[in-house]
């Protein structure tokens, strides 16, 4: 990039402190020119945070470079939206490394170069191979871990204040906000077959010790994609008031014999001890995939999870695990036994007083003109939370395209937004014909039951 266009990007990007995209490619080529001092001066200089993918790891590999500990909230949101971000995984390694914390490092860069083989460093497994352990200090006694004494500690297993191989606590995060089922657009009766498993345990237990029933259990969710699994798991912590921790197959996974399942170990550790907690495995299938159909590499990584879930060591009292996947035909059978995931809870699409909801929702303060949404949530059977987060947004965009086109004081109008929804096809359309026929031929036990009667009643 020759002189004369950098200077172009920095007066625009002067004009336009907000503008992310150039701010990225002015951090970017700054950093890797060897610039640190432009680059921390660009980032520092911005108005507001990065709010995409490209912006917030460009602005996480600057953090880096100026050994700040704000890299690592960065990476952990690009890591909330695109759990297979390689990119999002070698930068946390670098962090990690820069840190001395190998452990860490080892795990994130083992996901990275799993997800992209063509991301594999020379340089950082040079360092990795060559670092020397940390040496052992006890816990400080109160409780609580500064990252220093949770890389420190001697048993073994991951502290509370470690930020563990695999581990994120999303809630900690103050750019996360904590949900409750009051943000939930309708889905009432998985909600209250969530409060009776879940909430209701946690926040009466007298109650359920009087009958002898624990709190603490196994949740498995399933539906087709973008109907608010996830959504529905933080909102569950929130409503507990309990730690949120969401594990992935990148937080586990690593390169190196016998981590992968350490990993999952150090996380169910750090969950009791900070218990109640809600661990939220998304995608199970995953992690937890049929032990028949596993890699060689996979069924230890089963195995582990059936006893950290129900083994006779595991304390596992105020640990609630929630489970989320889109095709429960390949989760393993074991954990579907009652112990583990005691209940199975099919997550349809939602009907048309929950898409009324979510409209209402997405829309929220968006210029517009009375809207009929009883008329749009008819026109919409069948779509998923995130179909009509799409259609919000492509009726958006025709009303920018006016405004761009000279038009003044534009807002969403009925017609407009009845157009974005004919546009728009429901992605839950593909999975529900897969899944018939599992509902009609796979049902012996029962666990498709709630699915064959939502596809007969649709």
């Amino acid at each position: 990039m020759n002189e004369t266009t950098i200077k172009l990007l920095e007066k625009a990007l002067a004009a336009s402190p907000e503008d992310w995209e150039t701010r990225e490619y002015l951090l970017t080529h700054y950093l890797d020119s060897g610039l640190a001092e432009l680059a921390a001066r660009t980032l520092r200089e911005a108005p507001t945070p990065p709010e995409t993918e490209g912006g917030r790891l460009a602005a996480a590999r600057a953090e880096i470079e100026l050994g700040s500990d704000s890299a690592l909230g960065l990476l952990e949101a690009v890591l909330a939206s695109n759990k297979a971000c390689a990119k999002a995984c070698l930068l946390m390694a670098r962090h990690y490394l820069s840190k001395g914390l190998i452990d860490q490092a080892r795990a994130k860069y083992g996901a990275a170069t799993i997800i992209d083989p063509s991301l594999a460093d020379a340089a950082i497994e040079a360092k990795m191979s060559g670092a020397p352990a940390a040496p052992k200090a006890p816990d400080s006694g109160d409780g609580e871990f500064s990252p220093e004494e949770a890389a420190l500690s001697g048993d073994g297993l991951a502290s509370p204040g470690e930020v563990a191989a695999a581990l994120r606590e999303l809630e900690q995060d103050p750019r996360i906000a904590k949900k409750t089922f009051a943000d939930v657009g309708g889905m009432t009766d998985v909600i209250e077959r969530i409060k009776m498993n879940i909430v209701y345990p946690f926040k009466n237990p007298s109650v359920f010790q009087k009958f002898k029933k624990r709190s603490g259990g196994g949740i498995l969710l399933y539906g087709p994609p973008g109907c608010g699994k996830t959504h529905i798991a933080r909102a569950t912590a929130g409503e507990c008031e309990a730690t949120f921790i969401s594990i992935a197959i990148t937080d586990v996974l690593s390169r190196w014999l016998g981590e992968s399942e350490q990993h999952l170990h150090q996380i169910f550790e750090v969950a009791r001890r900070r218990s109640p907690t809600v661990v939220f495995i998304d995608e199970i299938d995953a992690i937890g995939v049929n032990r028949g159909d596993a890699s060689g590499s996979m069924a230890p990584i089963v195995n582990v999870l059936l006893t950290e879930m129900d083994g006779i060591a595991a304390q596992n009292e105020n640990l609630m695990i929630l489970g989320a996947t889109n095709v429960p035909w390949r989760v393993d059978s074991a954990l579907r036994r009652p112990g583990r995931f005691d209940r199975v809870i099919f997550v349809p699409p939602p009907d048309e007083e929950a898409r009324i909801a979510i409209l209402k929702i997405h829309l929220g303060d968006l210029p517009s003109e009375p809207l009929d949404l009883v008329k749009v949530a008819k026109a919409t059977d069948r779509f998923s939370g995130a179909d009509l987060r799409a259609v919000v947004e492509r009726a958006t965009e025709t009303v920018i395209a006016q405004e761009l086109k000279g038009a003044t004081d534009c807002k969403l109008t009925q017609r407009i937004v009845m157009d974005a929804a004919k546009q728009t096809r429901p992605s839950t359309a593909e999975w529900l014909e897969t899944a018939k026929s599992y509902a009609s031929y796979s049902n012996r036990s029962g666990l498709y039951d709630d699915l064959a009667q939502y596809l007969e009643s649709h």
